[in-house]
């Protein structure tokens, strides 16, 4: 039986004051287990889903997608669609009440934890272990560390999977344009397909730094506000973890608190010190730094970049070569004292306990997201006639500089875009490169694949490993917006200058050491 969800008050929230929110306001919905192998499942009826941008949107054909979902499926789905920039405000708003809180959710991975651990999630570990995706043969070979992130902590202290993931996580690896390295007399063999250490690799980030005169690095922030925090520099924190983990003896610490994250706060400064990490980066959004990446004036361009791998690889290159820049990128293994990459936890979707028909839900809405088939293409590229086709016709997208594209019958091809004609569609939720489930008669679309995102997407996944979920416990609830405040902070003022590191930490410790304190508390119960 449900619990009644306590009423959670939304003021100005964000990931961490949403933490704090759930803990005060718990709700107690239901966990119990999903449907066993002998429960006649059925249909649902009418029921709700909420999801951010990165379901093909209301302006570029979400409708064309809807009829085409319901048509495959027989599904009557009411979509709640926030703008994506509040995505996770409207998350928390719509979770004050059984009234406004949706059936299904899609969820970041701090938030999956969170509200999980918070009771407002279905568990879904037996609906998934006797699902048609689960039991297909299709999953691929990497999709056991996707789905093993998926278990959590529930209510009541048991790991269980409240979510599913349709995709790996993926995460960045770090760029070096070659004709920075030409530039700098640096022989490119040196850092392709080598495992440098750090001391190497920074000698040639310094030499680039004196060839061009200024800073090579200009990141997304000095730290990334969501897991995994370390993503845009990953060579300069190394082993160095910027929340709680377990360590080796089984016990959780304050990663933040450790001598790894000291060392990596003084690679920063002194990074920054030496011109190689520009000072803007503590202001820098995403698209500033990817803007220097571009950049044309020699006084602000970029020439080593930290990014998302796959797809964005080929788009960085795009763009670079639209801009009239050498697009020649190499992709660097991780350095030594980093050895691996981080991948995220993917964004997953989740059975709220406000849903009357869990079990009915997942079979017929969720698990068919990766039949293998029409569904899948439908969350892999969109609706067709909108978003792709594969009838034999012209098209162009409304750009004097391009020609016209000619297909003949059976072709899969792309649209031009509604929202932006002047670009083609690309997938919908599902990138094609990241799925955790292949489709049953092959990919139609594996020739538009571009071999700069599949070769990069291959070399992440064997250079990277998924990042280990942390368990949510009302005192890390509580006190994790203000202990990352601090850290963030810290973070800053030491990379900047303003502090050293003994000072920073001093700072942290008398800011919310006690806090941290109690948080470990919990953790290691």
């Amino acid at each position: 039986m449900r619990k009644t969800v306590k009423k959670l008050t939304a003021v100005g929230l964000t990931v961490t004051s949403v933490l704090g929110l759930v803990a005060c306001g718990s709700s107690k919905g239901t966990t119990s287990q999903g449907t066993s192998e002998n429960k006649e499942v059925t249909k649902p009826d009418t029921f709700t889903v909420m999801c951010d941008g990165t379901v093909v949107t209301e302006t570029n054909g979400a409708e064309a997608f809807y009829k085409q979902l319901n048509e495959a499926t027989g599904l009557d789905i009411k979509w709640t669609r926030p703008d994506h920039a509040s995505y996770y405000d409207a998350v928390a708003n719509a979770f004050n009440s059984d009234d406004t809180m949706p059936d299904v959710v899609l969820l970041s991975s701090d938030y999956y934890a969170l509200y999980a651990s918070n009771g407002f999630l279905w568990n879904m570990t037996d609906a998934w272990e006797h699902s048609e995706t689960k039991n297909s043969g299709r999953l691929i070979s990497t999709a056991d560390n996707v789905l093993s992130a998926l278990m959590v902590n529930g209510e009541d202290g048991t790991k269980a999977m409240y979510g599913l993931s349709l995709y790996r996580g993926n995460g960045c690896c770090t760029y070096v344009k070659k004709a920075w390295l030409d530039k700098a007399g640096i022989d490119a063999s040196k850092v392709k397909d080598v495992q440098m250490d750090f001391n190497t690799y920074y000698g040639y980030l310094k030499q680039m730094a004196q060839t061009m005169g200024h800073y090579v690095i200009s990141s997304p922030g000095f730290i990334h506000p969501e897991a995994p925090n370390t993503n845009y520099l990953p060579e300069f924190y190394q082993k160095a973890q910027y929340t709680f983990y377990k360590d080796t003896s089984g016990k959780y610490v304050d990663g933040f608190a450790q001598q790894e994250m000291k060392e990596a706060l003084q690679r920063l400064q002194t990074a920054v010190n030496d011109g190689v990490i520009d000072r803007e980066s503590v202001n820098n959004s995403t698209a500033n730094a990817r803007d220097k990446f571009y950049s044309t004036d020699p006084s602000t361009e970029t020439g080593v970049f930290t990014y998302w791998a796959g797809t964005w690889a080929n788009t960085l290159k795009t763009n670079l070569s639209n801009k009239g820049l050498d697009d020649e990128l190499i992709a660097i293994k991780p350095i030594k004292e980093l050895g691996a990459y981080t991948e995220r936890i993917a964004p997953c979707w989740c059975i709220t306990s406000a849903a009357k028909n869990p079990e009915g839900i997942f079979k017929y809405f969720i698990d068919k997201m990766l039949d293998g088939g029409d569904v899948q293409m439908l969350w892999t590229h969109g609706a067709k006639g909108t978003h792709w086709d594969d009838k034999a016709e012209t098209v162009t997208v409304q750009k004097k500089e391009d020609q016209p594209k000619t297909y003949t019958e059976g072709q899969f091809h792309y649209l031009p875009g509604i929202e932006k004609p002047d670009q083609w569609q690309t997938k919908n939720h599902i990138d094609p490169i990241l799925s955790i489930a292949n489709f049953t008669n092959g990919y139609v679309g594996e020739s538009l694949i571009p071999e700069v995102a599949r070769e990069n997407g291959e070399f992440f996944a064997e250079n990277s490993q998924v990042a280990v979920p942390l368990p949510m416990t009302s005192e890390l609830s509580n006190n994790i917006g203000d202990i990352n405040t601090a850290r963030t902070y810290v973070i800053a003022q030491v990379a900047l200058g303003y502090m050293t590191v003994d000072e920073g930490m001093d700072y942290y410790n008398k800011t919310v050491g006690s806090l941290s304190n109690a948080v470990l508390k919990s953790l290691n119960k």
